[in-house]
């Protein structure tokens, strides 16, 4: 089974150029996304299989307290999509909410 919190945090650790403090719209510029092209297949690889309706990567979002999250995009409903923040500890295999693969 894969170890989705430790592949993420791998991936965030060795691509800092994608740990990005947003503020509000914001998003990472081109060059960024094309210098971390393989980071961001190998995340939305992982995203893909872990969460619900996910649509598209956006970046890491550090917190306040420390924590670090995934910004990304979702399909909230069948006519909208919206960014979601999940806390990349909510991908730890003994999170209570931690949804396994889909097996896509």
């Amino acid at each position: 089974m894969t170890n989705y919190h430790a592949e993420l945090s791998a991936v965030m650790r060795s691509n800092p150029d994608l740990i990005f403090w947003n503020d509000g719209y914001q998003e990472l510029d081109a060059d960024t996304i094309a210098a971390n092209k393989e980071a961001f297949d190998k995340v939305t690889a992982l995203l893909t299989k872990s969460v619900p309706n996910f649509v598209r990567f956006q970046n890491f979002k550090p917190r306040l307290d420390g924590s670090t999250a995934i910004r990304c995009q979702t399909r909230w409903d069948d006519s909208f999509r919206g960014v979601t923040y999940i806390p990349l500890d909510d991908f730890k295999p003994e999170s209570k909410t931690w949804i396994k693969e889909q097996g896509l």
